[in-house]
């Protein structure tokens, strides 16, 4: 049924709470995953320029190393959930941007089948609500869409 599932993650810790989910899943389904780091392009506008230069942290760092931890986490998450290296497809990508617009975006162009996000981020204010960015997603999207909640806490 799922194929190719894509993961999305912006580095909280209730976006790591995803991950498991997404092997679960991946791993009965033999299904791909794809990790999406989005690097809201909303908060950049407000640096100044000679806050980005050849000496200061570049963007896609930020997003490559929110990656690298997210592949981290699911190698330790792959080994507790005793799933085999080999039968497991991951596949990681960091884009700048609206971060639903580039979710739905990404999911056209990489044929998702189903998309796991966590309900809410890094910002306190949208932890009020449902999460502009998770709302978003679930009225665009093309494929069901797998939230964990804000108050998720994992039963060990």
């Amino acid at each position: 049924m799922y194929k190719r599932i894509l993961l999305t993650s912006d580095g909280s810790k209730n976006s790591e709470y995803a991950i498991k989910h997404a092997l679960q899943i991946a791993s009965d389904e033999h299904a791909e995953i794809i990790v999406l780091h989005v690097v809201d392009s909303k908060h950049l506008s407000s640096i100044s320029d000679e806050a980005i230069d050849d000496d200061n942290v570049v963007f896609d760092d930020h997003g490559d190393n929110v990656l690298e931890h997210i592949a981290s986490l699911i190698d330790e998450y792959k080994k507790e959930l005793e799933i085999d290296d080999d039968s497991l497809q991951v596949s990681k990508l960091s884009v700048e941007g609206n971060p639903a617009e580039m979710i739905i975006q990404v999911c056209e162009k990489e044929k998702i089948d189903m998309i796991i996000m966590a309900n809410s981020g890094k910002h306190k204010l949208d932890r009020f609500l449902l999460g502009s960015v998770t709302e978003k997603t679930i009225r665009e999207a093309p494929v069901p869409v797998l939230v964990i909640p804000a108050n998720y806490s994992p039963k060990k």
